[in-house]
């Protein structure tokens, strides 16, 4: 018995050495070819980097979601809510440093988002409180799509404008994503100003909107200073009364056609004037009643 039970273990221990061996060999294939891909890989990202691309693909990369990807990627709440606090404070040339050279569109996304939708609110508001109270009031959202792809449309092609004529003039240090991203921010004030512009008050609407209008456009000609002291030098205030003259083109269309409906009140019974009233006979009635 003794003689073959250690005969059944000789031949058990040479088999299990060779199950042993054929894993590590399996083990050291897989390792190889791993590895052999990873080298594959890098040499052909290196050389996909090294090689200029086409006339295709130059034109293309801004037609496919993979070009702006990055312009989505590695951003902070704290980042963007110092680009908009420092949109508040045209005086300070801070924007350019708190970007550090990586524009987003992220905020810009959302900063036109959410101007449609002060607009759409804004206007609805004050057309309600313009309206007489003997006259029931519709709320209008059927230029929430006009004014979508007006403001959609501003965010690139006024943008595109600046960045072209600076270029012309002899700007360097520029990329259009940049431009973009500034231009957006710079409307930022404008959200508050739709909300001050509910009140159907044609004097109020026209300060803050050229409120809105000069604090945007100091933001982007201060931020923009040293490029034009730099590079554009005498030909300066062509890119000064650009911007200027955009933004009062844009203060005209808020005017105009967003609010256009609450332009001139001549309603003599409208819910603003009762509110007003209202307001007036409480303060008269406490002043009354404190002289009593």
């Amino acid at each position: 018995m003794s003689s073959n039970g250690s005969a059944l273990k000789g031949s058990a221990t040479p088999d299990l050495a060779k199950q042993v061996l054929a894993q590590k060999l399996a083990q050291q294939i897989v390792n190889q070819i791993v590895s052999d891909d990873v080298i594959d890989d890098k040499i052909e990202e290196e050389e996909n980097q090294n090689k200029e691309p086409t006339c295709c693909q130059m034109f293309c990369a801004p037609f496919t979601l993979k070009y702006y990807q990055p312009f989505f990627n590695d951003l902070t709440s704290k980042v963007i809510a110092q680009k908009l606090w420092a949109s508040f404070f045209p005086f300070k040339a801070t924007f350019f440093e708190i970007q550090d050279g990586k524009p987003d569109l992220y905020g810009p996304v959302w900063i036109y988002a959410t101007l449609v939708f002060a607009v759409a609110a804004a206007g609805n508001i004050s057309g309600y409180l313009a309206t007489p109270s003997n006259i029931a009031f519709h709320y209008n959202f059927e230029f929430i799509p006009t004014a979508s792809s007006l403001l959609f449309g501003i965010a690139f092609l006024v943008p595109f404008a600046i960045y072209m004529v600076m270029k012309m003039l002899g700007g360097r240090h520029l990329h259009l994503t940049s431009v973009i991203c500034i231009y957006a921010y710079a409307q930022t004030c404008i959200i508050p100003v739709c909300i001050v512009c509910s009140i159907p008050n044609p004097q109020l609407q026209w300060g803050a909107l050229i409120y809105g209008m000069i604090n945007s456009s100091l933001f982007l000609i201060v931020n923009y200073w040293g490029e034009l002291e730099k590079n554009i030098q005498a030909k300066k205030h062509i890119v000064i009364w650009l911007i200027a003259g955009c933004q009062v083109v844009l203060l005209l269309l808020f005017k105009m056609y967003f609010f256009l409906y609450v332009y001139t009140n001549p309603y003599t019974g409208s819910r603003f004037d009762q509110l007003t009233k209202i307001v007036h006979t409480d303060h008269s009635f406490l002043h009354h009643h404190q002289q009593h």
